[in-house]
C-alpha cells in the first residue's frame, strides 16, 4: 500500500490509545502511516509471556525498551537484552516470554500495518466478557494469526 502521509508529526511520551486488558498501547496506527506499518508498546509482567503463534500477514520487529526477552522459535530460543532488536519474519512460529522478576517493556513494529485492528477487537471482546478460547482463535484467524499452543 502506498503511503498517503502529508506531513511529519510527533507522538508525545505517555500518549497513544491504551488497551488495558490486552496490555498494548497504540503508538502509530496504520491510518497514520498510509498502511505501511503499525507501532505499538507492550508490557509483560515478570515471568510471563504469550503462547507460540504465527503471523501470516506481518513481519515484526521488537525493540526491548526495558528488561529482557526470551523468544522461542519452535525448538530454538533467542535472548534479547535491554536495547536489543529482534526481527521476527511472518510465517515463523514464535512466543515471547519475560524471564525476569521485573517488568518487560517492548516497542514493536508490525509490517505492513493493520494488526492494531486485531488488538482493538480483542480488547472490545474482553470488555464485554464474551472471550473464550474459541472466540480468541476465531478473532486471531480473522487477522492471520494462528495460536499453536
Amino acid at each position: 500500500m502506498q503511503s498517503n502521509i502529508s506531513k511529519p508529526f510527533v507522538v508525545p511520551p505517555n500518549s497513544g490509545k491504551v488497551l488495558k486488558l490486552v496490555g498494548v498501547t497504540h503508538k502509530l496506527i496504520s491510518q497514520q502511516t498510509g498502511g505501511s506499518y503499525y507501532l505499538f508498546e507492550s508490557e509483560f509482567d515478570p515471568e510471563s509471556g504469550n503462547g507460540l503463534h504465527v503471523h501470516t500477514y506481518e513481519d515484526e520487529v521488537v525493540y526491548v525498551v526495558q528488561g529482557a526477552i526470551l523468544i522461542r522459535l519452535g525448538d530454538g530460543k533467542l535472548e534479547a537484552a535491554e536495547g536489543s532488536v529482534a526481527h521476527l519474519p511472518k510465517g515463523i512460529p514464535h512466543a515471547l516470554y519475560n524471564p525476569l522478576k521485573t517488568p518487560l517493556r517492548i516497542l514493536a513494529l508490525a509490517i505492513p500495518g493493520g494488526m492494531e485492528q486485531y488488538f482493538d477487537e480483542l480488547e472490545s471482546t474482553l470488555q464485554d466478557g464474551s472471550m473464550d478460547d474459541a472466540k480468541h482463535k476465531e478473532i486471531s484467524r480473522k487477522y492471520g494469526i494462528e495460536w499453536l499452543e
